[in-house]
């Protein structure tokens, strides 16, 4: 095996987290195959079977010969068209050609017979003197990702488990912290520095906890197996509203986590309130019409993870006591006097 690739192999798999996992899996095609485009898509199934995208890399040589990296490339609309409406062709390894004059190939990565994400390499050429390269690395990746996902995904929902929500919270309140810092130092335009420190402060990060109404009298009535296709359902339905780098949780039972990447609060109120209502209008096999109680809080890079849950849970609390199916903001209903600060 080349010793480049073999190196990409090892720096991979010192990774013990899938979005790095992810992030380290492009850049080591994209540092195999210059002047490429490479786009890492999560599989959905709802309402049907479709790809994801969730990172994009493009790694190419400037003039002076150095090396120019540029995340989240836009890909060519037609290439984006081609990927949302042929999921079943691309089950399985793939090469077609789009109007742009690209050539492309796609590689599903497949875990337990299941199609769980996708990788697509867009070149100006056919990419055939790598493919048994490219296909080495993506065997890797499938059974690295399979260890990651049985440690931090939920066996039924696919979605992050308990067990990772510190882990993930901290690495989330890092990045942007980190990302405000230079941010802040942007520019020498006074004017221009102002109104980004203005769109920070507007914007910060949230954490909800989605409740299932009622939820003992729906494995009461039906029993578990119907219990769990709700939960399951549920767990597309968030997976279809909520952007690709918003975290998703199952907590256990029937209670779920959102923690939002940075976002004004009347969006992130206007977001859960149309995911309130997709679910209440949403007709769940059997069980038929279920609701959800949703409580919130602001999320900064000081709170204590522990904090910041016991804020939503106590926000969670008073919608699940003020009639559910509805929810509230801990912050606002401090500032309303409705509940005490928890800090009190």
């Amino acid at each position: 095996m080349d010793d480049k690739i073999f190196d990409s192999i090892i720096e991979m798999t010192t990774k013990r987290d899938s979005d790095e996992f992810g992030i380290s899996i492009i850049a080591s095609i994209a540092e195999l195959i210059p002047d490429c485009i490479v786009g890492l898509f999560c599989s959905i199934e709802y309402p049907k079977a479709y790809y994801k995208e969730m990172r994009t890399l493009s790694v190419h040589y400037n003039s002076a010969g150095e090396k120019q990296y540029l995340w989240n490339v836009e890909l060519p609309e037609k290439t984006k068209k081609y990927i949302s409406q042929n999921f079943e062709q691309l089950s399985q390894l793939s090469a077609y050609r789009t109007d742009e004059d690209f050539y492309h190939t796609f590689f599903p990565i497949i875990i337990d017979n299941k199609v769980e994400f996708g990788i697509n390499i867009s070149t100006k050429a056919p990419i055939t003197p790598q493919l048994n390269s490219l296909l080495a690395i993506i065997k890797v990746c499938q059974n690295f990702y399979a260890i990651l996902a049985s440690s931090e995904k939920d066996s039924l929902t696919g979605l992050y488990n308990r067990k990772t929500y510190d882990q993930k919270l901290s690495t989330l309140l890092r990045k942007q912290h980190n990302n405000q810092l230079n941010n802040l130092t942007w520019g020498v335009d006074n004017h221009s520095a102002n109104e980004l420190r203005n769109t920070i402060v507007q914007s910060h990060t949230w954490l909800a906890i989605v409740d299932i109404d009622f939820f003992k009298k729906v494995n009461d009535k039906f029993g578990h197996l119907y219990g769990d296709e709700v939960l399951l359902l549920l767990s597309q339905l968030m997976q279809k509203s909520f952007r690709q780098n918003d975290l998703l949780f199952r907590f256990g039972g029937e209670e779920f986590v959102i923690v939002f990447e940075p976002i004004p609060e009347e969006k992130a109120h206007f977001v859960l309130d149309k995911f309130r209502q997709l679910i209440e209008s949403y007709n769940f096999p059997i069980v038929g019409h279920v609701t959800v109680s949703i409580g919130y809080a602001k999320v900064t890079e000081t709170d204590h993870p522990k904090s910041v849950f016991d804020n939503a849970d106590k926000a969670l609390y008073f919608s699940k006591k003020n009639g559910r199916n509805c929810l509230h903001n801990y912050e606002k209903l401090v500032r309303d006097t409705l509940i005490k600060n928890n800090a009190d």
